[in-house]
This record gives structure tokens, sequence and C-alpha cells, in this order.
């Protein structure tokens, strides 16, 4: 007995030996299917980045409709309260956020960024932080604390509203400090999301731009606020720009002014980016640039140079950036800080 059952233990002829053949196609198969799984995961992924980004923006949409029902001007965007100086660019990114690390005044010290602490744009100036955080930022300007420590506690806040988990950083323009940084947008200005912000004025002494987009005006006074876009991945601000020197509209220059090339979208898109539109909602937009529509299409102003006004017209087919036909809204920032100088009659 005990020998029949070693028989059967060791006996070859009752086991089966695995072929080469056999090894190799559950190689095969395995590989197969992991091939079809990672793009699966990939895209499951992106698909969950898109969602939260989205999810960001329609949170800072309720936000600045709580800042605006509160604010005197009846701002929806929040005006930085040093809105009128420094680089015209601020006005996208310091409505909200923390302390970017990106483009440092002394040498490569990040917290000497223009977009920090030390310059006046930490996160208890950004106001749009007290409608989503409350009061819990202390303001460091004047106390760097031992070695500049509360200024780089400033740039390490995970302040996950104005972050998007898709940006990875420049995405194909001509901003050489943003791109040379290889910094994400979060970490470079302080916020993955920029405003949309236009202005137009008559250059010349004591001129003052006046707005011509959601950006220091006043809620009511935004005509197509399901349109309007408030609020843009911050990729996607520089693909609206990519026309706008095409026909002679030449406050932009050099390379800023007309971009051949592809601007990359943080969700897997060229040319598609998350925004918030003026009445809250946020969706994709596809934007290769803005449309260039015929004059006088009834709902734009007359106007007597319409090369002029050609130029302050941005929109898409379901987007739009200007506030056409409503007249512009006066502001503090004078011309010599930036904009197109451009008069509409």
């Amino acid at each position: 007995m005990k020998d029949m059952c070693l028989t059967r233990i060791v006996n070859p002829a009752l086991r089966r030996a695995v072929t080469l053949t056999e090894v190799t196609t559950g190689v095969c198969t395995v590989t197969v299917l992991i091939a079809m799984l990672f793009p699966a995961m990939g895209e499951a992924r992106r698909a969950g980045k898109h969602v939260r980004c989205l999810a960001n923006m329609r949170q800072i949409g309720e936000a600045s409709a709580i800042y605006a029902a509160a604010d005197a001007d009846d701002f929806l965007v929040p005006a930085h309260r040093n809105a009128e100086v420094g680089p015209t660019k601020a006005h996208n990114y310091v409505w909200g956020g923390k302390s970017g690390v990106g483009e440092p005044t002394a040498g490569e010290d990040p917290t000497a960024s223009q977009w920090g602490t030390a310059a006046g744009r930490g996160p208890s100036t950004r106001p749009l932080n007290r409608v989503i955080y409350g009061d819990v930022f202390a303001d460091h300007l004047n106390d760097p604390g031992l070695f500049g420590v509360n200024w780089l506690d400033d740039t390490e806040l995970d302040l996950d509203v104005y972050r998007c988990p898709g940006d990875y950083g420049y995405t194909g323009y001509n901003y050489v400090s943003w791109r040379d940084g290889k910094l994400t947008s979060y970490d470079h200005y302080g916020n993955s999301y920029a405003a949309s912000t236009m202005w137009i004025g008559v250059a010349g002494g004591g001129c003052l731009l006046s707005s011509n987009s959601p950006f220091l005006r006043p809620a009511s006074r935004v005509p197509v606020p399901s349109l309007t876009l408030m609020y843009l991945e911050n990729s996607g601000r520089f693909a609206a720009r990519r026309n706008y020197g095409i026909d002679g509209c030449s406050s932009l220059s050099g390379a800023d002014a007309v971009s051949t090339t592809p601007i990359h979208g943080w969700h897997g898109r060229d040319f598609e980016f998350n925004a918030t539109f003026v009445d809250g909602h946020a969706a994709a937009v596809f934007i290769d640039g803005h449309l260039h529509p015929q004059p006088h299409l009834g709902r734009y102003p007359e106007s007597s140079n319409w090369s002029y006004l050609h130029c302050v017209i941005w929109r898409g087919p379901d987007w739009q950036i200007d506030t056409l036909p409503a007249p512009p809204v006066l502001t503090n920032i004078p011309c010599a800080s930036g904009g197109a100088p451009d008069p509409i009659q």
C-alpha cells in the first residue's frame, strides 16, 4: 500500500509537462490583457482629474457669487488690493490661491517670487481665500520668520480648490519664465486657474483702462452670463490669444501676438480647457484662438473703425470673454500698466 501511494505520487504518467508553447501562449495572453488594461486605467485617471477640476471650478464659481453678493461693487472676480500696480498679468491669478514661487525678483530664491508673500501677493491678500477657507491666513509680508520660513510656508500650502489635478504646467505658449521654471501653474503663480481679463483704453496722459470683460465689472452688467467665461484653466488663457495679432491687432507684440504652437489642455485633448462661466456653471470648452465675427451683426455697437472693435471681440462657438454690447466699465488701472490701447466708441 505504501509503495502504491508513492507510485501514484511520483508516477510521471500521472503528470503532464507544460510545454513551451503553452507557457508562451499564457505570457502573451497576460501581456495582451495588460496592454488592454493600461490605456483604460490611464483614461480613467484622466477622467477622474477632469471631473475633479470641474468640481473645483464650480466651487470657485459659487464662492465668487457669494463674494459678489457682499461686495459693494458687485464684482464676481475679486480685485486684489494692489490691483492697480505691478505686472498687469497679476490680475489673472491673485484673486485666490497660495504664494507662487515662479519668476523670483532676486536670483532663484522662491520666497522672492513676484507671485508670493514678499511681493504682497500672499494667500492672506487673495480675496476669494476668505470666502472658501475663512480667515485662516496670517499676513507674513513683514514677518518672514527665521530664514524666511513663514514666506516659505505660504508657498507650500495645500489649497486643493485652486489646484487642478491635471495641472502639469506650461502647455505651449511663449511665456518663457513659466516654461523655463518647469513648474505647475499652481506652484508658479499660486493658482491653476486664471480670471478672464480684458481691458481697453486710448493711450495718452492720464489714461485709465476700462474693463471689457467680467474682471472689475459688476455681475449685473454682464450681458450673457451663461456664455461669458469668468475663470479658465491657465493653459486655456493662452489659447484664446492665438489669433490676436493676425488682422492688425498690435497691442500685443512679437510672439505674444500670434502663436502657431498647439496649446495643450491638461486633460488629454489639445485646445480643450475647463472653464467657469459667469452664471456659475463649469464646463469644458474648445478654444483655438478667438473668432473674428463680421462687423455690425446687431449685437455689437457701431464703430467708426471696425478694425478696433474687431480686436476686442473675443469669443468662440459656445464661449466669450468680452462683454459687448455692454459698454466698458472704467477702472483705476493706468494704461501704462498694460492692456490694449483700442478705442471702442
